[in-house]
Formats: structure tokens, C-alpha cells, sequence
């Protein structure tokens, strides 16, 4: 939640100083990327379909979100907006994907012979 405030935040005021004709889209998509390479070093659960997903999302949802924006909106607003809507969904699929349960591999239950009943090889 603070790297999703501080993200937005930072975009939007790099966007607003207007600093080198460089918009803040950039940098928050850069912070998103950060992010993910932190989740790959230490190890997290389904980290490369996560990772996989986020960058999907971000890109699909900066490209939708720039589409719908009214033209009446300066270039690196329209771009500041449209990624703020990509890393926000980016970092929520990241976030769910990376909390999925793991698969366990299967145990046989103390006591059940699984050749006793008749599943074993002939």
C-alpha cells in the first residue's frame, strides 16, 4: 500500500515540476519493475507468473486507459494517468498472484495401501 502511494505520488510530481520534458508514466512503470525484481530475489511463491501478469496488465490497462482519456488533457498528464490506472492493476495482480496457495505435493493416507485397492500397475 505505501509503494502504491509513494509510486503514485512520485509519478504524479515528477509529472507536475515537469522536469527534462519527462513525464512521471515512466518512472512509475520503473517502480513497478523494481517491485517485481524484489518479489523474484526473495522467493516469493508464483513470482514469475505474477511478474509475467503485472507487466501484461500494466501495459493493457496504461494502453486502455490512454484510449478512453478525453484529448483535452496535456500529453504527459494523459500518460501520468493512464499509467497510475497500469501499475495500480499491476501491482493488485501481482499482489494476488504471489498470495496463491501453494500446491502440495500429495501424501498417501497413513494405513491405505494404494496397490490393495486394485489402482496399483498390473
Amino acid at each position: 500500500m505505501v509503494l502504491w502511494l509513494f509510486t503514485l505520488a512520485f509519478g504524479a510530481g515528477f509529472t507536475a515540476l515537469g522536469w527534462d520534458d519527462t513525464d512521471g508514466s515512466f518512472l512509475m512503470a520503473l517502480l513497478l519493475f523494481f517491485y517485481i525484481v524484489d518479489d523474484i530475489s526473495d522467493g516469493v511463491p508464483h513470482r514469475w507468473p505474477a511478474a509475467l501478469a503485472a507487466v501484461i496488465v500494466l501495459w493493457g490497462a496504461s494502453r486502455l486507459t490512454s484510449a478512453v482519456l478525453p484529448h483535452s488533457l496535456s500529453e504527459a498528464w494523459t500518460q501520468t494517468i493512464a499509467a497510475a490506472a497500469g501499475v495500480t492493476l499491476g501491482l493488485a495482480a501481482s499482489a494476488v498472484i504471489t498470495r496463491l496457495p501453494q500446491r502440495r505435493p500429495r501424501r498417501p493416507i497413513e494405513g491405505h495401501d494404494a496397490e490393495a485397492g486394485g489402482q496399483g500397475s498390473r
